[in-house]
């Protein structure tokens, strides 16, 4: 009998403590499932997160644009960001093009935009027609491209009925080629007490308008014209911007961009 509720007691205290043993291991895995799941769902909050701040900046974009910005995001590839231009360009780091891309990677990061930056100097539509620049510019498949179309560089040289017909046979080119590329289109600087030039600026914002591209009209940051002022930020022996001039160009391509 003795030996019977002894076994007995052995059997209770085994099985209380595979009992004991089994809850731990239960819980224990418990805990580790939700653990795991917790440092699975971090990353992807992090990420809806970054997206949801990244996507704030951009939320005065056209929505083409948005939607490039959110894929870059997702799939880490940036958007490819081609800035073409005449000389007003220029590549010192204090002009616009490289303030304004530093501005861009320092808000959305290096992931989200690829700045490339190309110069055409002196040259005209006409000339930029007859050297194939439509192919230079498809070979470096922009997603977005911003076209200051040598306006200036054709004044006095190229009616503005035929530069406006080669800036547009250049864009058909370049989109019968990358049919997904976002046009936009800027005027060059402004330039003081220009008789003619501002109106062939007019025709080309109309024209942007009539073909649906977007027009950045900077002109509206610039003092006017006809202002003695706009020397204070166009040279007046180059006609080209100086460096405030720069600054302020990049600037209302920042605030374009950049929503803050």
């Amino acid at each position: 009998m003795i030996v019977k509720n002894f076994l007995l007691t052995v059997l209770l205290l085994v099985s209380c403590v595979s009992f004991i043993i089994a809850g731990q291991l239960y819980w224990q895995k418990k805990i580790d499932d939700t653990v795991k799941q917790a440092m699975a769902e971090a990353p992807k909050q992090e990420a809806i997160e970054n997206e949801s701040k990244l996507m704030k900046y951009a939320a005065q974009l056209p929505s083409e644009v948005q939607e490039k910005i959110k894929n870059a995001i997702h799939t880490n590839h940036p958007v490819r960001l081609v800035i073409v231009g005449s000389e007003a360009i220029s590549s010192s780091e204090k002009s616009w093009p490289a303030l304004f891309k530093n501005e861009l990677e320092s808000t959305y990061g290096q992931q989200v935009f690829e700045v490339v930056v190309k110069e055409y100097g002196e040259m005209t539509t006409k000339e930029a027609l007859e050297a194939n620049v439509d192919k230079e510019i498809i070979d470096a498949k922009p997603d977005i491209l911003l076209w200051e179309p040598f306006i200036l560089n054709n004044n006095g040289v190229i009616e503005i009925e035929d530069t406006l017909q080669q800036i547009d046979t250049i864009i058909q080119n370049i989109q019968s080629a990358l049919p997904d590329v976002t046009i936009m289109l800027q005027p060059p600087h402004p330039i003081y007490n220009a008789r003619y030039y501002p109106s062939q600026v007019e025709q080309l914002q109309s024209f942007a308008k009539e073909k649906g591209y977007i027009y950045l009209d900077h002109w509206k940051a610039w003092p006017d014209y006809k202002s003695e002022e706009l020397n204070d930020v166009v040279n007046e022996n180059t006609d080209l911007p100086n460096e405030r001039g720069h600054q302020l160009w990049a600037d209302f391509l920042i605030d374009y961009f950049i929503a803050k």
